[in-house]
């Protein structure tokens, strides 16, 4: 009888630590693809249709700064928005590769390693300051800043930690510390990644401009901050 009760209490231990496991994979934060269907953009164009399946926003000006968003419009939904305010807002150069389909668009989702599509590339390439803005599920709040650029990546969580925004401790799949990741592929190597929950993307889409704008003027500040103290 005893034995039976232990076993028993063995067994909901079991089921409980199962339960919990379950759903503390489920509670990471990941982001909108985690498996990609195309390893680079030559093969994606090769089973797409652009400006039916997805189209490239850009806007080039004097700037040494570039805000790319390689996972906009329907993929992770509110980067293209957040980039194009803040270029727009500085005069920045601006990229977003956009997802335009009803439906399926995390298909057209390419990782940042593999993110290759010749314009981004380029444009990335002629900039001393690349900010990747990223989407990652959550429903509370929050921004994970990763990247090479730690210098200014420090800045930005002091700037929209100021204005009220949370940073938290970035997770290492999203940490954005592969030189091979197009936000690292600029003329100093070093670049700064942002990961921003759908919590947070939703405030940007929901009309809240306030959110937005300030969102946009922490950013700002402490690259335009970074770009006087580099001024000789």
């Amino acid at each position: 009888m005893i034995l039976k009760s232990v076993c028993s209490f063995l067994s909901s231990i079991r089921l409980i630590v199962c339960c919990c496991l379950i759903i503390w994979i489920f509670a990471q934060p990941t982001t909108a693809a985690s498996v990609d269907i195309y390893h680079n953009f030559k093969e994606l164009r090769s089973n797409t249709v652009e400006n039916v399946d997805y189209k490239i926003e850009t806007n080039v000006t004097d700037s040494d700064v570039i805000i790319i968003a390689i996972h906009g419009g329907k993929i992770e939904r509110g980067t293209t928005e957040l980039a194009y305010a803040l270029s727009s807002h500085n005069d920045y150069n601006y990229y977003s590769y956009i997802g335009l389909r009803r439906k399926g668009n995390s298909a057209l989702h390419i990782t940042s390693e593999k993110f290759d599509e010749p314009t981004a590339s380029e444009m990335v390439s002629k900039s001393k300051t690349t900010l990747s803005i990223h989407g990652c599920s959550g429903s509370e709040e929050f921004t994970y800043i990763g990247g090479l650029d730690t210098e200014l990546g420090n800045k930005i969580k002091e700037s929209l930690t100021k204005y009220g925004f949370t940073v938290l401790d970035t997770p290492k799949n999203m940490a954005g510390i592969s030189p091979n990741n197009i936000v690292n592929k600029n003329m100093s190597g070093l670049g700064v990644q942002f990961e921003i929950s759908k919590g947070l993307r939703t405030q940007f889409l929901s009309g809240n401009n306030d959110k937005l704008k300030d969102y946009v003027l922490a950013i700002s500040e402490a690259v335009n901050s970074i770009q006087i103290e580099a001024t000789p």
